[in-house]
C-alpha cells in the first residue's frame, strides 16, 4: 500500500489518464476521488460514471448530452456528463463493461478532446482528466476482442493496482477503528476479522462492522456480535461440500441471495460485489427465481 500511495502521490499532480485495477469492494472509487482531490483540479467537479449501471441505449445521451428536439422527450437541451465535468475529473467506474460500439465513441472523444451533443452540430471541448477503473482482467478482454486495445492505451498511461484486503491484513484493525468511529472492539473480535478471507474486501468489512455495531449492546464490539454467517464462510463451504453436496449452481444461487440480503436488494452494489454487471445479475435472478 505504501508503494502504491507513493505512485499515487506522484501522478496526482499530473493530468495523465489513470487506470485503477482492483477487486470489487477494494476501494477504487475512493482512490479515484482522492487522486482528484490531491491534484490541481480538486476544486472542480468530480463526475462519477457507473458504466455497468447505465443502459447501453442511454449511454450516449448520458455521456454527450443532447439538443432540444433530438427525440420526442427532449423538451430542453441536456448537458452530458463529459460537459458537466468541465475542468475537473471524469471517472469511468468499471469501464470494461462498455459495449464495443460505445468504447469507440468514448475513444474518439478522449483522442480529439471534443465531442458533439446528440442532435447537435457544434463541437464541445472536453477538458477533464480521465480516471478509469475495473475489476475485470482487462488484458484478457483485449485478447478476446471484448475491449479495444487502442482505448486501453488511452486510459492507462499510468496503472494503479489496488491490493485486495486479504493481501494487507495489517490494515484491518486500522480500518475497523475508522468504521467504528472510535467505538472499542475486543481483541478476539479483531482476531476473527484478521483471519477472514474478505471476498467483498473493504465494502464487506464495513458492512460486517456496521451490522455488529447495531447488534452489540455493550460498549465494546465482541466476537459474538459479528455476523458469523459471513465470517464463518469457510465452515459453510465445507458443510455444503460434505453434507449437502451443493452443485455449483446452488452455491451461486445461495451466494447471490446472501449478497442481496446484505445490500438490502441494492442491485448495483450486489453486482459490484459479485464482479458482474447489472444485466448479468438480473439474468441470474430470473434463472434462480430470486425476487
Amino acid at each position: 500500500m505504501r508503494e502504491m500511495l507513493q505512485v499515487v502521490g506522484k501522478v496526482a499532480a499530473h493530468d495523465v489518464p489513470l487506470l485503477i485495477i482492483g477487486e470489487s469492494g477494494s476501494g477504487k472509487n475512493y482512490l479515484a476521488a482522492a487522486v482528484h482531490q490531491m491534484g490541481e483540479r480538486g476544486e472542480a467537479p468530480f463526475v462519477h460514471i457507473e458504466c455497468a449501471s447505465i443502459p447501453p441505449d442511454l449511454f450516449e445521451s448520458e455521456l454527450f448530452g443532447y439538443e432540444k428536439g433530438t427525440f420526442t422527450d427532449a423538451q430542453t437541451r441536456k448537458l452530458g456528463k463529459l460537459e458537466l465535468s468541465a475542468e475537473g475529473t471524469v471517472y469511468f467506474d468499471e469501464i470494461a463493461a462498455l459495449a464495443p460500439n460505445l468504447q469507440a465513441k468514448l475513444l474518439r472523444a478522449i483522442e480529439e478532446r471534443r465531442f458533439t451533443r446528440l442532435g447537435g452540430g457544434q463541437d464541445v471541448p472536453f477538458r477533464a482528466r480521465v480516471i478509469s477503473s475495473t475489476a475485470s482482467n482487462i488484458d484478457s478482454l483485449v485478447a478476446s476482442n471484448d475491449f479495444r486495445r487502442d482505448l486501453l492505451y488511452r486510459i492507462n498511461v499510468v496503472t494503479i493496482r489496488l491490493p485486495a484486503l486479504r493481501e494487507r491484513r495489517e490494515d484491518i484493525p486500522v480500518l475497523a477503528a475508522e468504521f467504528l468511529n472510535g467505538r472499542k472492539i475486543d481483541s478476539d473480535a479483531v482476531d476473527i476479522l484478521c483471519r477472514h478471507s474478505w471476498p467483498g474486501n473493504i465494502r464487506e468489512l464495513r458492512n460486517v462492522l456496521e451490522r455488529a455495531a447495531l447488534l452489540e449492546d455493550s460498549d465494546s464490539i465482541r466476537a459474538a456480535a459479528l455476523p458469523l454467517e459471513q465470517v464463518g464462510g469457510a465452515k459453510q463451504l465445507v458443510s455444503a461440500a460434505v453434507y449437502d453436496q451443493w452443485t455449483l449452481e446452488r452455491l451461486e444461487e445461495n451466494y447471490i441471495r446472501e449478497v442481496l440480503l446484505q445490500t438490502h436488494n441494492n442491485y448495483s452494489r450486489t453486482a459490484e460485489i459479485l464482479g458482474i454487471n447489472r444485466k448479468t445479475l438480473l439474468e441470474k435472478r430470473r434463472k434462480y427465481g430470486i425476487e
